[in-house]
């Protein structure tokens, strides 16, 4: 790093983090960790992220992803797999969870390292692949990564974890600022409405948006994202990729995981939910039993998006300088 950028990390009060050090402890984290516990779930009292921060949520994030795998039948879309097989490549995780996706990309692609970064050091912090690091950060405070360091960059399921106005100011200024002229960036999100749900499905869900509104959080950020990345004047040769899942056993293998990917979500939100439904906890798991039930009788389904971009491999500033 040079010596400019490593006074701008110090001023912005970061702290690099290591392979052996990172998220081990709330005094060698780069940052101070709060937690609460709340029915038996372990959330973060010092950051807005609604979603616990525990082993069960971990094995979510796990199932969450294999669903993705399986749905788009492989780790990512790109034709980018030859450059990757040829080692080289730099490659980012922006909220990388449990790290599920990193290792077992560094795995197929020895030749190539990988970073995964996190608000909270949910990820394995022991016996890690030589290529992989995975780093403590909070992105709205900015990541303690030099400029122009990656060649390709993912981001999946984060669109409930910023406001619109933090996606656009901070969050897709800060990815790009990370990654190298002409890298590309795959985002993956699943979609804000779902296709043939029952009365009680749609009541959970329109009380899962009320409570994420009441956070700032818009549910229906997954619409906006092809906007932002063009409006952004960052990325170009923006691409949008669908696909439907079905859950239940309708939809295979892949369904009856997303269906336990959901209902594990919904359980994950009970308390906030319950807020704006005044029901009991017991009610409330009665709910999700009748949800399970309505997904297998109306064969319910979501979308899974991935949207692929590219950094503009010109810096529009020197032009305007030039001229």
């Amino acid at each position: 790093m040079g010596n400019q950028q490593s006074r701008q990390l110090k001023q912005r009060g970061f702290k690099q983090s290591t392979k052996e050090t990172s998220g081990t402890s709330s005094d060698e984290s780069p940052t101070e960790l709060s937690f609460r516990y709340v029915g038996g779930r372990t959330f973060r009292r010092d950051i807005p992220y609604m979603f616990p921060v525990d082993e069960r949520e971990a094995m979510r994030l796990e199932k969450q992803q294999i669903v993705a795998k399986l749905t788009w039948q492989g780790n990512f879309s790109l034709p980018i797999d030859d450059h990757l097989k040829a080692g080289g490549l730099k490659i980012l995780d922006v909220g990388c969870g449990p790290g599920i996706w990193i290792t077992e990309m560094a795995e197929t692609y020895p030749l190539c390292t990988f970073t995964g970064v996190d608000v909270s050091p949910v990820y394995p912090l022991k016996e890690l692949p030589e290529n992989v690091e995975f780093i403590q950060a909070d992105i709205l405070n900015g990541l303690p990564i030099e400029d122009s360091e990656f060649d390709f960059v993912v981001m999946h399921f984060l669109s409930d974890c910023f406001t619109i106005r933090q996606w656009k100011s901070i969050v897709i200024q800060e990815v790009a600022r990370v990654m190298k002229p002409g890298a590309w960036l795959e985002w993956m999100e699943s979609g804000s409405t779902l296709k043939n749900e029952g009365e009680n499905t749609k009541k959970l869900r329109q009380s899962l948006y009320s409570a994420a509104n009441s956070r700032g959080v818009s549910p229906w950020t997954v619409n906006e994202i092809p906007k932002m990345l063009d409006n952004s004047g960052i990325f170009v040769n923006i691409r949008v990729g669908k696909r439907t899942v079905i859950f239940s056993s309708a939809g295979g293998k892949c369904g009856e995981l997303f269906t336990d990917v959901a209902i594990s979500t919904y359980q994950a939100l009970k308390k906030q939910t319950m807020e704006f439904m005044s029901i009991t906890p017991h009610e409330y798991d009665l709910l999700l039993y009748k949800i399970r039930e309505e997904f297998e009788q109306y064969q319910t389904s979501a979308e899974y998006y991935r949207f692929c971009s590219q950094k503009i491999v010109i810096d529009i500033e020197e032009i305007d300088g030039e001229e």
